[in-house]
């Protein structure tokens, strides 16, 4: 009798540690802080400064060598999930004509930081990035200041 009930307790503690191991969870890749860097659009590079609390983001309107991405900034929250970072906008840019070209011409909402981005994270670098060819948005930013 007590080696069915050693073996139904083995059977036991074996399914029960699948079942937990096969939860989907978030990943805790810790990014709070201010990030600067670049963003490569279409070959061009601009630049580009987030903030990250929690798990929100915002993207920052500041100076920089690079081409400003300004007025296309957005603000939401993020998740990050094995290695995507997905951004929901809930504040879209404050110029309505917003464009990632330099001219600031042409109604073009396909540059704004939404959507799920490929995650690489080393020491104080994030790269994300999501596309191919002409539509390819990199992202590679390092943190300045973390956040206290």
């Amino acid at each position: 009798m007590t080696k069915i009930a050693k073996t139904l307790f083995l059977l036991m503690t074996i399914t029960s540690l699948s079942i937990f191991s096969s939860c989907e969870k978030l990943d805790t890749v810790y990014t709070d802080g201010y990030y600067q860097g670049s963003l490569v659009y279409q070959g061009q590079p601009l630049f580009a400064a987030i903030s990250f609390n929690g798990n929100n983001y915002e993207e920052v309107a500041s100076g920089g060598a690079l081409n400003q991405k300004f007025p296309c900034i957005t603000r939401g929250t993020y998740k990050i999930k094995h290695n995507t970072i997905s951004f929901s906008s809930t504040v879209m840019p404050v110029v309505p004509d917003c464009t990632c070209t330099v001219m600031f011409t042409n109604i073009k909402f396909d540059c704004l930081l939404s959507g799920d981005y490929t995650l690489i994270q080393s020491g104080n670098n994030i790269k994300f990035q999501r596309g191919t060819g002409n539509d390819l948005q990199v992202y590679n930013l390092t943190l300045i200041e973390p956040n206290p």
